[in-house]
């Protein structure tokens, strides 16, 4: 029997720093990794979730998410090239798109300038486990509109 080659999806073009509005920076740790030092996909994923919280640092939009809460829907990431322990990494998120209770959520992880994974997340704001309405001054300041109070 003639086994046809599953076909792969095409991969998404390297994503550059200046591309992104947020950032974090994370400490490899020895526990982020296999036996051969090399950074588990369970850590990169880890690192993306500490990026996405960058987008509601500023004190202002703290206090604006009193009572909100902000869940994954759907998380798509591809690997780029392998990360090895020690060292550190640069998560830069950028938001996308706002509909009337979700948002995407552009990332990328970076090593020494590199960009060893990117992702797109889906997420929905909640208020007691029900979608929320992005208020206005949340949605300036995760687009970068220079009028929002919040600043990054």
């Amino acid at each position: 029997m003639n086994e046809v080659p599953a076909s792969r999806p095409p991969s998404t073009p390297p994503l550059a720093p200046e591309q992104f509005r947020f950032w974090s920076l994370e400490k490899l740790r020895n526990a982020d990794t296999d036996q051969f030092r090399h950074v588990n996909n369970a850590a990169i994923a880890s690192f993306l979730e500490s990026g996405r919280m960058e987008l509601f640092a500023a004190p202002t939009i703290g206090r604006l998410m009193d009572g909100l809460n902000v869940v994954v829907g759907r998380l798509s990431i591809e690997f780029h090239t392998e990360v090895f322990y020690p060292g550190e990494v640069n998560i830069g998120s950028t938001v996308t798109h706002i509909g009337r209770s979700s948002f995407e959520v552009l990332q990328g992880v970076f090593r020494d300038g590199t960009c060893v994974a990117s992702a797109t997340a889906s997420c929905v704001l909640l208020q007691a486990g029900k979608p929320y309405t992005v208020p206005d001054e949340i949605r300036r300041h995760l687009l970068g509109d220079p009028s929002s109070s919040a600043g990054t």
